[in-house]
Order: structure tokens, then sequence, then C-alpha cells
């Protein structure tokens, strides 16, 4: 897939690589890898509990990330999502870990973006409705999460003591599968919270790094950091690219390319090795 989108985007690739100073391209590479590397180390840190799955879950992050940068509709995220799965034995575990992964980022995008309305940093419609979005999905999210864990309880319990329908089965049924993937997303994160946060932020800071120092390289006339730091934002969220930002696209693509190629030489290498010794 690297081999075939390289002989498609050649040409564009050409044209990015010839106007761009290489050193910046080189640096704005390091930071965009590496906000990719502290998402392993965050995959890595929700499956403490399973650790003998954590280098499996951070190959599958290496190897889905490059053609999630490019496939539409965020069927990317499907993709991901698929080799979660086929990493676990049970398909909760992967679901859970997915489902803070984006539950974090949402926390995390949307206190960036309080954080902007705090320092009365002026900001398009676009990024009030997303505001507006992620506030209602972060504050609905836990309440949800902390009423369905309440309610469960007693819901089990009526249900086991009452009901003989095959209508109470089939609900006892769901709430004792909601009730597994809650005790899943807790084990996820138990104990490791303030952790798994520091490095949402950290990766969120990256990513608007590079993309920031992206679009500053490339714009015509000058942009005040204020403007920078929201072109930025908006283009790391779907549907957000804008300006210079669509450009980025195409620098993503080749970067996650060339993650994905360091990696696979990498396992390739680890194997040898591991062949070399025995």
């Amino acid at each position: 897939m690297v081999l075939g989108w390289l002989l498609i985007c050649a040409h564009s690739i050409e044209l990015l690589v010839r106007y761009t100073d290489i050193l910046i391209l080189l640096g704005i590479t390091l930071l965009y890898i590496a906000s990719h590397g502290f998402r392993m180390l965050r995959l890595a840190l929700l499956t403490l509990d399973e650790r003998d799955k954590a280098f499996e879950l951070i190959t599958a992050h290496a190897l889905t990330a490059f053609p999630s940068s490019f496939l539409p509709f965020k069927i990317g995220e499907l993709l991901r999502l698929s080799a979660f799965f086929h990493v676990f034995g049970h398909r909760r575990k992967a679901f859970a870990i997915w489902l803070a992964e984006r539950f974090g980022d949402v926390l995390v995008i949307t206190a960036l973006i309080l954080s902007l309305y705090l320092f009365n940093v002026s900001m398009p419609n676009s990024m009030r409705a997303i505001f507006i979005i992620f506030t209602l999905v972060s504050v609905f999210g836990l309440l949800g999460l902390f009423a369905v864990a309440n309610v469960l309880v007693y819901l089990n319990r009526h249900l086991v003591l009452t009901s003989h329908s095959a209508r109470g089965l089939m609900l006892l049924r769901a709430s004792y599968v909601l009730r597994r993937l809650e005790l899943e997303i807790y084990k996820s994160v138990e104990g490791r919270l303030i952790g798994f946060l520091l490095l949402s932020m950290l990766i969120w800071a990256l990513e608007i790094a590079a993309l920031s120092a992206f679009i500053n390289h490339y714009s015509i006339g000058e942009l005040d950091f204020a403007s920078m730091f929201t072109s930025g934002l908006l283009a790391s969220l779907p549907g957000g690219v804008v300006g210079e930002a669509r450009a980025f696209g195409l620098y993503q693509s080749l970067a996650l390319a060339l993650l994905t190629v360091l990696f696979l030489a990498a396992l390739w290498l680890a194997n040898n090795l591991k062949l070399v010794r025995y």
C-alpha cells in the first residue's frame, strides 16, 4: 500500500519536497512522528492489565495509521478498530481501549478550545460549533457512564428477581454486555487516569505544533500565533482542514508512510536477531 501510494502521489511529493526547506521538513516530521510515538505509549498504558498484548497493539496502530490518514469518511478508524479486534481474543477489551482513546481525545480537544476562549482568542464559527459538540459529548459521556454504572446494578437485580419474560432476558443480556464493557474501560484506566490524560495532552500538543509549523512555513504573509494555533487545531479535526492546512494531508500521509516503513524494518531486524540468537 505504501509503494502504491508513493507511485500515485510521486509528483505531488516531489513538489512538496522541492519547495520545502529540508531541515524544516525534517523538524516537522520529527514532531509529527513523536505524536504517534506517544499514541503508541498511550496504548501500552491502556493495556497494562494485559501487557502481553501491548506490543501487538502498538504494531496494530503503526500499521494502520498510514491508511487511516487518507481513507475517506473515517474508514481508517474502522480499519484501526478491526486491527484492535484482531489483537485481543475478546472484542470487548479492544472496543474499551478504542473508546477510552477517543474519549480522551475529545476531553483534551475540548479543554484546548476552552483555553482559547479563556484567553480571548478570536475563533471562526466552525470552532465554536466543534466546541459545543465536543462539550456535549464530554459532559453527557461522563454523566452517561456514571448513570449507567449505577442503574445497571438495580436493573439487573430487578430483572433477576421479578422478570420471567423473553424481553426481560434480552434486557438482562444487554445489561450484562454494557456492564462488562464498563468494567473493561475502568480496568484500562484504573490507576493510570492522570498519566493517560497527560499523554493525550502531549499527543495533541505535538500534533498541533507540527501542523502550526507547517501552516506557518507555507502561508503567504505573516500569521500571528493565535491564528496559527487555531488553524492547526481545526486542521487536526475531521472535516476541519482549511486554507494552507489542506497540504498537510499529503505531508501527513508521507510522514506516516515513513513511520510504517521504519516500524516494519525494526520488526524485521528484531525477528532476524531472535533467529540468530537461537
